[in-house]
């Protein structure tokens, strides 16, 4: 026997109302006329006998009524058996989301996370279907649901175990909304006996920090059936903080160099500093090796309150110049501490002159050209004559990416420096100072002196050329892209030559004129190119030398030939790196650990940056150094709050252990039995044939007892 509802027994307490109204003795109502009673002394009534009870049979019929009152309105029930097993809970499906981004790195919350696996696995019942899968910036399948079977469970659990004790957190950002959907969608997918048989259900283990992607659940419809329970870790400390290098707009000095610095919402410190550094962390054996390191190699401090940032200024000078990270202490969490920085380089760069200029004459094109590239801090620049019996340079084992051809040359060393171009140089055309007659086009395919000789204007204010139509979107002119620096009007051309572009060349116009004529032409040449312009930088051709266009413009045209001297910058861990191409040669990428990884020879995409540091790949004599960091979404470490999730539409469950669902289990078997066997109504039945039994002998009793009070009288 059951009750479902006990505290409608309580209602027994009623029992005692009939005992006392039958313990209660009625006084006569009747009167008795007597004569005066002033001759009679008053005295006290005698207690002749304590009450007690009478008419039995009346009271126990009404205390049976509301005994059976209340015994119905506790439904009662029978049950077979009190006992209930895990065996008999339905069965679920249960996928373990286990968060393995990097913020999962801190302090003791990865051994959390560990915990609370290893407390769902042994919570599962033994027909339970289970499965272990993990996220960072993608869902990954740790392991797949095996199927249901009795004790599949425990087996599946058994591998889990072992699977997860090869699992760790990875430097990648989290995308939780992106897991979800996907696992959501695979298990409502699943066929409709496993819908039936199992409760498809997701038990997330996440520190659900704020920098988690969950922009992908907007669109997503999230299935009925699915219950996501969530288990947050969190850590202790939450004090965290990172600092990362802002890329500088405009040509800065090195020692202007700005870091950002920003501090978590949930930050208990506000006080942080910064500094360039060379070295590893440090090791156990010299704890303090930071802090003296600090001391001495010019650390700022910079105060930042929780939940905000600050731009502060950090100093490179000489002494940092070989520094590669940006280095953060005064928070409790190191793992995105340290900002990976390419150090910059001195690039050698030879550039081959051709003309009749001299470097000691001012008034030629050869000597603002050495002054152009002699303050390069990046660069050191040699520029070298190039005649035809210096011709062999092109072809050497170092050849130059740029020669620069201001005068008339030889048809053998036209046909030169077009093989040159074709291999992969670039040839500059300054075609101002002299006719090149019948070499331009073999330098530049596809165009042509439109005139014999070169034009030149009278002197005088009114008699120059402007450049009046400029593509900065074209590699020379994107450093001028900027409103600020975009005003060519300062610049007179006094000397030009117009120009011819057949109308098959694949040439592309850089610059024009105001009248009309092309000024810059970019041609390609098989797998270079050839940059003809039309006018000189000499005092005698322009004002382009003097003034301030000049510098940017020549080091954007070595960037464009020798490529930009540093490393690839905005890489963060997972993003695939382009490299630029090299003839057949295939990359050798270094990581940070030291591993080697070798591309194909077809291939210049590396797509294995998993850990922040710098990477070194090399092909041929060339090599480019590229910095990874990590996202910077990974270090908002504030708590992400978990009304957010069901706004999108996820629906959260109960975090029930088996004891629970065992008590919740025999709650609905007993509802669904007393709902079956309905013993209530019986109870009220025989509640309502006890009341009426009762009315019928209360009357017939009441009439006796008048009847024995008219007899005596």
């Amino acid at each position: 026997m059951g009750i479902l509802a006990p505290l409608y027994l309580a209602g027994l307490a009623a029992l005692s109302l009939p005992l006392i109204l039958h313990l209660v003795r009625r006084t006569p109502k009747g009167r008795q006329a007597f004569s005066s009673l002033m001759f009679l002394s008053p005295s006290p009534p005698r207690l002749t006998r304590r009450s007690r009870l009478d008419q039995i049979l009346l009271l126990l019929m009404r205390l049976a009524a509301l005994a059976l009152l209340a015994f119905a309105f506790a439904r009662p029930f029978l049950r077979a058996s009190t006992l209930l097993t895990a065996r008999d809970l339905p069965q679920r499906r249960v996928a373990i989301l286990v968060d393995t981004s990097a913020s999962m790195r801190r302090a003791d919350v990865w051994a959390q996370a560990v915990n609370a696996v290893e407390s769902e696995l042994s919570d599962l019942a033994p027909h339970d279907e289970v499965a272990l899968y993990a996220f960072s910036d993608r869902l990954e399948t740790v392991l797949g649901f095996r199927g249901p079977g009795d004790d599949a469970s425990q087996v599946q659990a058994a591998v889990i175990r072992q699977r997860l004790a090869s699992l760790k957190p990875t430097w990648r950002g989290g995308d939780l909304g992106t897991a979800l959907v996907a696992l959501a969608g695979e298990l409502a997918a699943a066929s409709d006996l496993d819908r039936t048989l199992g409760q498809p259900q997701i038990v997330l283990v996440s520190d659900f920090q704020a920098g988690n992607r969950i922009e992908a659940l907007q669109a997503f419809e999230w299935p009925e059936e699915v219950r996501v329970v969530a288990r947050q870790v969190s850590p202790r400390e939450t004090t965290n903080a990172y600092a990362h290098l802002l890329a500088n707009d405009e040509e800065a000095a090195e020692q202007e160099w700005r870091v950002r610095v920003v501090n978590a919402a949930d930050s208990v410190a506000d006080q942080f500093y910064v500094r360039w550094d060379l070295e590893d962390k440090p090791s156990k054996d010299k704890p303090n090796s930071a802090a003296k390191s600090a001391a001495s190699d010019g650390e700022v401090a910079v105060y930042v309150p929780p939940g905000q940032s600050r731009v502060v200024q950090l100093p490179r000078g000489e002494r940092h110049l070989r520094a590669d990270r940006i280095v953060l202490r005064g928070d409790d969490h190191d793992f995105d501490n340290t900002h990976y920085v390419v150090p910059p380089q001195k690039q050698a760069v030879t550039i081959l002159f051709a003309g009749p200029s001299a470097a000691d004459d001012p008034q030629g094109m050869r000597y603002y050209l050495e002054i152009a590239t002699a303050g390069d801090p990046l660069r050191a620049v040699t520029i070298a004559p190039l005649a035809d019996d210096s011709a062999s340079l092109l072809a050497g084992d170092s050849p130059p990416q740029l020669a620069v051809v201001t005068g008339a040359i030889s048809e053998e060393l036209s046909k030169e420096l077009a093989a040159f171009a074709v291999r992969g140089g670039t040839v500059l055309v300054a075609v101002a100072e002299g006719a090149l007659g019948e070499s331009l086009p073999v330098l530049a395919p596809g165009l042509s002196l439109a005139r014999e000789a070169e034009t030149q204007l009278p002197s005088g204010d009114e008699s120059f050329l402007l450049l009046g139509e400029i593509d900065f979107g074209h590699p020379l002119f994107v450093p001028f892209a900027s409103p600020r620096y975009s005003d060519f009007t300062k610049i007179h051309f006094w000397r030009h030559t117009s120009l011819a572009i057949a109308p098959e060349s694949s040439a592309q116009v850089a610059a024009r004129f105001d009248n009309g004529e092309p000024a810059f032409i970019d041609v390609p040449v098989g797998k270079g190119r050839a940059l003809v312009f039309a006018s000189g930088w000499s005092p005698d051709d322009s004002q382009l030398a003097l003034s301030s266009k000049f510098v940017p413009l020549i080091g954007a045209l070595v960037d464009l030939a020798c490529g930009t001297g540093q490393g690839i910058d905005g890489v963060t861990v997972g993003q695939p790196v382009e490299l630029s191409a090299e003839d057949a040669t295939p990359y050798v990428v270094h990581s940070p650990t030291g591993q080697p990884v070798q591309l194909p020879a077809d291939k210049n995409v590396f797509a294995a940056t998993d850990e922040p540091g710098i990477y070194r790949a090399s092909a041929a004599k060339r090599e480019i150094s590229f910095a990874v960091n990590l996202p910077l979404i990974e270090s908002n470490t504030a708590p992400l709050p978990l009304e957010q999730l069901e706004q999108f539409g996820v629906r959260m469950g109960s975090e029930l252990t088996t004891a629970e669902r065992l008590e919740q289990q025999r709650q609905a078997r007993d509802v669904e039995l007393e709902s079956r066997q309905k013993i209530w109504r019986w109870l009220l039945v025989a509640a309502l044939g006890f009341v009426i039994l009762e009315t019928w002998w209360a009357g017939r009793a009441g009439r006796q007892l008048d009847q024995q009070i008219e007899g005596a009288t």
